[in-house]
């Protein structure tokens, strides 16, 4: 994105912006190593075995960035299509592939979720880390649900706009008081809504999973960002929950895992 806010920025779509967003953060950040085994959030973790990965399962991955995902995919057996609009994120995944040994089992493709070049019923697995919030649910949801085969599933990880505490902290203390903002302008938190909406259009169910609390965590993230901030505050996400399992519902993150019925 433009930094100088100009007008000539401002006239850009909204998804326009967000690649040219994320093309200017893939090429800033340092390159990723290789996928630490053992190294998943049970977050990722829930996910992946939400998926239920078999040898040779065809799976699609929206917004797939520097591809840690992918690889982890196709380590477990998938051939996995990694897409994304950003090409620095792209370039990135194909060389975390190769450095990993699965460049055989991942193929990163430009392409917008919005309009998904695979042919219909013929992925068996959609999957997708923070990249619904980004998107017009309706219309992405009306692509998977397209392109999934019988009997095949999406699962997502993502954020949630449940929390009102953190939704009153996003408007008022982000970007201020030395809080970091990460993201784009155009994003915000996933909303009940955009779920519904995504249902609909793909004429799937859903089940909201919640393995892991995210909530005093973001303050590591956002505000101290320092490494003894992140352990700590886990720890105290992880006695808040024990404590109190219902504050789950208020977690910052997500897994979503969508079923089509069939099979």
């Amino acid at each position: 994105m433009n930094p100088s806010g100009s007008r000539a920025d401002n006239v850009l779509t909204p998804g326009a912006r967000e690649r040219l967003h994320y093309e200017a953060v893939y090429d800033q950040a340092a390159a990723p190593g290789p996928p630490v085994v053992g190294g998943w959030s049970q977050r990722e973790l829930c996910a992946f075995d939400l998926l239920g990965i078999t040898s040779g399962m065809r799976i699609l991955e929206l917004g797939c960035g520097a591809g840690q995902h992918a690889v982890a995919l196709a380590q477990r057996g998938g051939e996995v299509v990694a897409i994304d609009v950003a090409l620095n994120g792209l370039r990135r995944a194909r060389a975390l592939a190769e450095t990993a040994h699965e460049a055989g089992r991942v193929w990163p493709a430009a392409m917008d979720g919005h309009a998904l070049g695979c042919a219909t019923a013929s992925v068996d697995r959609v999957f997708g880390a923070q990249v619904l919030h980004h998107v017009d649910c309706a219309v992405v949801g009306s692509e998977v649900g397209r392109i999934l085969k019988a009997g095949g599933r999406a699962v997502f990880i993502e954020n949630s706009d449940r929390n009102p505490l953190l939704m009153w902290a996003r408007r008022h203390l982000i970007g201020r008081l030395g809080v970091q903002r990460y993201g784009s302008d155009d994003e915000a938190p996933l909303g009940d809504a955009e779920i519904e909406a995504f249902c609909r259009a793909s004429g799937m169910t859903v089940h909201v999973h919640m393995p892991q609390l995210c909530l005093t965590v973001l303050l590591a993230r956002h505000w101290l960002r320092q490494a003894w901030a992140m352990r700590f505050f886990l720890f105290v996400d992880r006695v808040l929950e024990r404590l109190a399992p219902p504050l789950r519902r208020w977690s910052f993150l997500q897994v979503l895992e969508f079923k089509n019925g069939v099979g």
